[in-house]
Parts: structure tokens; C-alpha cells; sequence
């Protein structure tokens, strides 16, 4: 009987340490743990038993170990079986079997316990048999057999129910053999199912190669082993395993045939983990550009190397076409402001270079007056005049709209260069559509006399280019400091205007204007700038900044409601007010939405439209006089009073007096200052004549002396301002002047020049 038990015990170790070394290979099967963890434990209930006979005294350790042993065994039995046909067991079931077998302890007698044990195990075991039977029914024949058995292994507990310990050597020896049976079954299972992942790990790999776009071949150094379609199209041909070797198309260049074996015997030796090389291959008449990649495998048991191609001829080409875009302008193909900078650093670092800008002049009249396609032809026909002109060394980029580049890596003599260009641009232009002729101005850098850098560089030249255009007609100037220092000037004083308007650092002050009695008839709003750091700004400096850069409507809007506000105030701390004056620049007057600002000034204060006079230049009325009359038409019409500013000097036009909406007309303080000289009174006089035939008042502005005074009141000027009466003055000056004009007190006669 001992041996029976000892068979049993080892049998079991056998089965169940077979089945946990195949799960160690195969961790996917994990049914052969569960079922390999439930035989070894199974292995403890012979020795339970074997104790429980034979040493009377042990008789309750063999029982707890039968205990120790069962309970598992049935468990990981279960759990193995509902594994092997894909289901988990729950937990709660679990719970229960355990419940359910933990109460044949309970049972008060040995005897009782021997009966009850076997009882409950072959339901069990009967029952999981007949369920595993249904579930794998549709599966292998192996498989199949799980259910059959596990009906068998519990029919095998009927010895021990019928016959008690009698029955023990039969179940002892049932149960050996079947549970070896069972082993062989989940064996085979495990190696079935193994077998097939392998087989589908093929599959896998036959599609991902069969489809891939990379070529993929398999080499032992001397032969292909493998080829894949991708592989046989990139190289034009069909390749036979083994027969038709690539080797001498494969390695760089395609000449060195022996490179291959070098790369797989290095592969192989372990001393690389990979290789990679690329370069172009002329395969079908065509030129490739492949990138390949190598590594070591076992192929069939054989030491391999495997090398995938990739074809990277049309992502090469697009990330070209690309770059090309990126770095060429689109309309002449010539480089562009990123390839300029490129070289401009480039040859900065290598200590010498000259850098030309090239601005077409008036370039806009072609876009204007012949279209946009007319102008495009111009700028290629002047790029390819252009690059005919040049020397062998320079580029020519363009860097965007009417603006051309030349560097070149040598330091070019300025006047060769410049009779060069000039020689270009006096020859005509023969687009379709004509012939056309050009100017230029230019600009000239060079490193490192104007610049250490790519981008001082190309600041440098910008500003001798600016300069340039100073000039009529096509010229060059070079590089000075002070154009870069001009450029930085202005630009501070851009950005600090920009401040200067959000930061509401601009004021008004006032000026009055005095009849021929020194009696106020009137006050001329002026713009002051109190810049922080630097002081009182005069317009005169940055009045031009803010037309150049359009701040003039934000900066006229905003002394527009200033001036206003003012006039409201005046009138309610004066009880009264007279005219003021404000400036309005040529680009505020012509916006189309000035008539509404103006509007909506007067209504926002309550201000009557009397009150306010606007004065425009005599430039402005010229440059759009069509334009400038139907706007101011429209501002006599609410009731504004409108005067012509420094009249005068350039333009003055006795058809635009009478054409225009005026109601004063101010000489110019450059017709002023000559008096009491007879021609400077001859001159005045007849403006005040011409003047009076149109019923218009005159002004004369820049009276600094008594003389300059008596000469212009007697030559039928009717306001008189200037220093000779007061400066510009801030407003509770102003509010002074205006409680002496409405209490009938004449304002006090300056009594020495300023």
C-alpha cells in the first residue's frame, strides 16, 4: 500500500512539473499553470492519507494535509479547465467551493468524513466533467477528451464511497493513471495551441512583408535568403531564394561587393548591434535614392542578416521641393530673404562680403496704371537684367515685392559695381505689352567696415538705400554710420510716439490771434509732446513720425476731442469762447470716417460748430483738390469754420481759393518775416486783396515785432498772431485772456519782442 502511494505522489509531481515548465516556455498558456499548480497539490493527498493510516498519532496532520492538498487541487482544477475554454472563474464561485468543502470537517466522525470526502469531490468532478465536455466540443479532438476525464476522475471516488479505506488501493490506482491521462491531454493541448500562435505569428509576418512598401532581404552573406515583393520592385526583378543574389547592387555605390559579407560577418561576431548606409542607385534606367538598415537574426537555425530597404526617392525630392520653396521666391525663382541671411552669416564668419539692396523706384505705378501682371513681368524681366549684369561670385535674391539683394563673398570696388547697375537699368524692359524703363536706388554694405553680422549688415545697407532714393533718378550710395544712426533714431522715436499716444503724454497748448485793437479774436490749438526723459518734443518732430507710420489719426482724433473738450470748459468758467483753430493733416482730413469724428465731437461736449475752425494745408488742398473739396463741403455744411494753413509758399493757386469752401486764409510766416519791406508788403497786400474779392479773413502768422504788425495790418491782414503778442500758453493761461475779452477788458500789447 505504501507504494501505491508513493507511485501516486510521484506521478503527480511529474504530470504537474511538466505542465508548469511548459506554461515557463509558454506564458500565453496559461491554463497548463492552473492545471500543473492543482496535480502537484493533488500530490499531497496520498501523503495525507499515507499518514493518516499508518501513524495513529499523526492522524490529524494527515488529515489537515489531505485538507491542504484537496482544496487547491479542486480550485486550480476548476480554474485550468474554465481557462483551457476561454472563461475565467469568478470569484465568488471560488468563495463557495471552498465554503462547500471546509464543511466536511464539520462532520463529527472519521468515518463519516472518508464517506462524505469522495462524495463531494466526484459531484464536483462529474459535474465540471460535463460542463468542459459541452464547452469544448466544437474544438481539437485533444481537447475534446478534458470533459470525458474529468467524469472518470470522479467516478473514481465511487471505490472510497462504497467501500470505504477498502476501496482506497483501486481509487489510488485510478486515479494515478487517469490523472497522468489528464496530464498528456493539456500537454498536447498547450503544444496544439503553441503551434498555432506560431502559425499565426507567421501568417502575421508573411502579410506585414508581403505588403510592406520597405523592401525587406534576408542574407547569409553569400545568398538571398529571403526577398520580399517590396524588395523585388525596387530592384526591378524577381528574386528566386538562394539563386539570385543582390550583394553587389546592395552595398554603397553598388561596386564593392565583398562590403556586404564585411557588414555580415561584423553582424554576426557581434561587433556591431546594427548597420545603416544610404546612397543613390540607377536601377531600371531610373536613379533611387534607398536607405538601408541591418541587423542579426536567425533564419531557419541559421545565422542571417536581415536588410530593409527603404526607398526614399519621392519623400527626398518632396522635402527638396520643399526646402526650395521655402528658400526661393516664387514669382523670379531667385533665392529669398532666408537664403540671404543663410549666406550673409556664412561669409560675415569668414571676415569679408558686400551686400547691395536694390529698391525699384515708383515701383507702384506699374501695379497701379497696367495691372498687377504687368508688374510681375517687370520685376522678372529686371531679375534676369540683373543677373546677366552680375559677376560669376554674386547672388542675386529677391526679398520680396519691388526689393532685390546682392551679396557677394568678395568686397566689390562701389563705382564698378555702381556703373554696372546703372548700365543695367538704362536699358529698357521688353515685357509683353511694351517696353519700360526703370530707376533704382540702391544701398551698399560691407563687411566688416559697416557691419560684423548678417543682420547689421543688412541694416547698413538698407539705410544707404533709403539715402539713395534722396536722389532722383537711379543711385547708389554706400554705408555710412550716421544712416544707420538715423534709422535707429527714427525708429526709438516711433516707439516711443506709439507710447507716447497711449500713455497720453501729448497736450495742447494755445496761441491766441489778436485784431489790430490787441482784442482776442481767436486761438490756434498746438500739439506738444512732453516726452519722458528727453523733454518738450516740437510737432515739427514727430508730426511727419506719426504720417508715416499712421498714427496721425489716433493722435488727430485724440487732440481733436481734446481741443473740444477744452472749448466746452472755457465757455462754461468764461461764459463764453472764441474760435480755435486745430491742425488736421492731409491723411485725417481724406479718411473717410473724419466728417463723423468731427460730428461727434461737437455733439459729445455740446459744442457749436462755430466754435471750432479747422485748418488744412495748402499741400493737401493741391494733392487731391477734388477730394479735399467735397470733404470740406460737407464740414462747412455742419457748420465748421475751415482755413488754409501757410498759404502761400509752392502751391498757392487763386482757382483753389475759389474752388475750395474756405473762410480764412493764414500767409505763411515765410511772407511775414521780410516786412515792413516794400516788396513783403507789396506781396501780403495783394493776398489781402485777393483775399477780400472772396470774402475771406487773413491771418498773419509770425509776427515776432511792431513793425512786422503795423506792416501787415496795413497791408488788410485782419488777426494778427505770433510772439510779439504771446507764445503758445497752457489753458488756465488762455482761460485769463478769454475773462478779459467777454469783461470788455482789452488784452495787454506786448511790450518788447520774445
Amino acid at each position: 500500500m505504501m507504494y501505491q502511494y508513493l507511485t501516486n505522489t510521484f506521478v503527480y509531481l511529474i504530470v504537474g512539473g511538466a505542465l508548469l515548465l511548459v506554461w515557463r516556455r509558454h506564458a500565453s498558456q496559461d491554463f497548463t499553470r492552473d492545471l500543473g499548480g492543482s496535480t502537484i497539490a493533488a500530490s499531497l493527498v496520498p501523503m495525507g492519507f499515507m499518514l493518516h493510516q499508518s501513524v495513529p498519532s499523526l492522524e490529524m496532520l494527515g488529515t489537515f494535509i489531505v485538507l491542504c492538498g484537496a482544496i487547491p487541487n479542486l480550485l486550480f482544477l476548476c480554474s485550468g479547465v474554465l481557462r483551457l475554454a476561454g472563461r475565467r472563474l469568478p470569484l465568488g464561485t471560488a468563495l463557495a467551493m471552498v465554503a462547500g468543502m471546509m464543511l466536511v470537517l464539520t462532520v463529527p466522525t472519521t468515518e463519516q468524513r472518508i464517506w462524505m470526502w469522495p462524495t463531494v469531490n466526484m459531484l464536483f468532478l462529474c459535474s465540471l466533467g460535463v460542463m468542459a465536455g459541452r464547452w469544448m466540443w466544437q474544438t481539437s479532438v485533444i481537447e475534446r477528451l478534458v470533459g470525458p476525464l474529468l467524469v472518470l476522475l470522479g467516478l473514481n471516488q465511487l471505490p472510497l464511497i462504497l467501500y470505504s479505506t477498502d476501496g482506497l488501493e483501486v481509487n489510488l490506482f485510478g486515479a494515478t493513471v487517469l490523472r497522468a491521462a489528464m496530464g498528456c491531454v493539456f500537454l498536447f493541448a498547450a503544444l496544439e495551441r503553441a503551434a498555432n500562435e506560431i502559425g499565426k505569428l507567421g501568417a502575421r509576418f508573411q502579410l506585414l512583408t508581403e505588403h510592406s512598401l520597405q523592401g525587406i532581404v534576408v542574407t547569409d552573406g553569400e545568398r538571398v535568403l529571403y526577398a520580399n515583393p517590396a524588395a523585388q520592385t525596387i530592384y526591378g526583378r524577381s528574386v528566386e531564394p538562394g539563386t539570385q543574389p543582390l550583394l553587389s547592387e546592395i552595398p554603397p555605390g553598388g561596386i564593392d561587393a565583398g562590403l556586404l559579407q564585411r557588414i555580415h560577418r561584423q553582424l554576426q561576431e557581434r561587433l556591431l548591434d546594427s548597420a545603416n548606409w544610404d546612397g543613390p542607385r540607377v536601377l531600371g534606367g531610373k536613379e533611387r535614392e534607398l536607405r538601408f538598415a541591418a541587423w542579426r537574426i536567425d533564419w531557419d537555425g541559421v545565422p542571417a542578416t536581415q536588410i530593409l530597404i527603404t526607398d526614399d526617392t519621392e519623400r527626398n525630392a518632396s522635402a527638396r521641393a520643399l526646402l526650395y520653396k521655402a528658400t526661393h521666391d516664387e514669382l523670379t525663382g531667385l533665392p529669398n530673404r532666408t537664403l540671404l541671411m543663410e549666406r550673409l552669416n556664412t561669409y560675415c564668419a569668414d571676415g569679408h562680403c558686400s551686400l547691395v539692396i536694390i529698391n525699384i523706384d515708383r515701383f507702384k505705378l506699374f501695379n497701379q496704371s497696367q495691372g498687377h501682371e504687368t508688374g510681375d513681368h517687370v520685376l522678372k524681366a529686371f531679375s534676369a537684367k540683373l543677373l546677366q549684369t552680375l559677376g560669376p561670385r554674386a547672388e542675386l535674391m529677391r526679398l520680396g515685392g519691388d526689393e532685390f539683394a546682392i551679396v557677394d563673398p568678395e568686397q566689390q570696388a562701389d563705382r564698378e559695381l555702381s556703373w554696372r547697375l546703372h548700365s543695367a537699368c538704362r536699358q529698357a524692359l521688353v515685357v509683353p505689352g511694351g517696353e519700360y524703363f526703370i530707376d533704382a536706388s540702391m544701398g551698399m554694405a560691407i563687411c566688416p567696415d559697416h557691419g560684423s553680422n548678417g543682420e547689421a549688415l543688412l541694416r547698413a545697407a538698407i539705410s544707404a538705400m533709403y539715402q539713395a532714393k534722396r536722389t532722383p533718378g537711379t543711385s547708389l550710395a554706400m554705408a555710412e554710420r550716421r544712416f544707420e544712426q538715423m534709422s535707429a533714431q527714427a525708429l526709438e522715436q516711433e516707439q516711443a510716439l506709439r507710447k507716447g499716444i497711449r500713455n497720453h503724454e501729448l497736450f495742447l497748448q494755445y496761441q491766441p490771434k489778436v485784431d489790430g485793437n490787441g482784442q482776442l479774436r481767436g486761438l490756434e490749438a498746438l500739439a506738444r509732446w512732453q516726452r519722458p526723459g528727453v523733454g518738450l518734443v516740437s510737432p515739427i518732430d514727430f508730426i511727419g513720425i506719426a504720417e508715416d507710420t499712421g498714427l496721425i489719426a489716433e493722435l488727430g482724433a485724440m487732440l481733436l476731442l481734446e481741443a473740444c473738450r477744452q472749448i466746452a470748459q472755457w465757455r462754461s468758467e468764461a461764459g463764453d469762447c472764441v474760435p480755435v483753430a486745430v491742425n488736421v493733416s492731409p491723411v485725417q482730413l481724406l479718411s473717410p470716417g473724419f466728417l463723423l469724428l468731427v460730428e461727434d465731437a461737437l455733439q459729445r461736449y455740446e459744442v457749436p460748430a462755430r466754435y471750432l475752425t479747422l485748418e488744412i494745408t495748402e499741400s493737401a488742398a493741391v494733392d487731391n483738390l477734388e477730394d479735399t473739396r467735397h470733404q470740406l463741403v460737407q464740414l462747412r455744411e455742419l457748420g465748421v469754420n475751415i482755413a488754409m494753413d501757410d498759404f502761400g509758399t509752392g502751391f498757392s493757386s487763386l482757382s483753389m481759393l475759389r474752388e475750395l469752401p474756405l473762410n480764412v486764409v493764414k500767409i505763411d510766416r515765410g511772407l511775414i518775416a521780410p516786412l515792413p519791406a516794400a516788396d513783403a508788403v507789396a506781396v501780403v497786400t495783394a493776398i489781402c486783396r485777393l483775399a477780400a474779392a472772396l470774402e475771406l479773413e487773413v491771418v498773419a502768422e509770425g509776427i515776432e515785432t511792431a513793425g512786422q504788425a503795423q506792416a501787415a495790418l496795413t497791408a488788410g491782414c485782419h488777426e494778427l498772431q505770433g510772439f510779439f503778442y504771446a507764445r503758445p500758453m497752457m489753458p488756465d493761461d488762455a482761460l485769463l485772456w478769454l475773462r478779459r475779452t467777454f469783461d470788455v477788458v482789452p488784452a495787454p500789447q506786448a511790450s518788447t519782442a520774445p
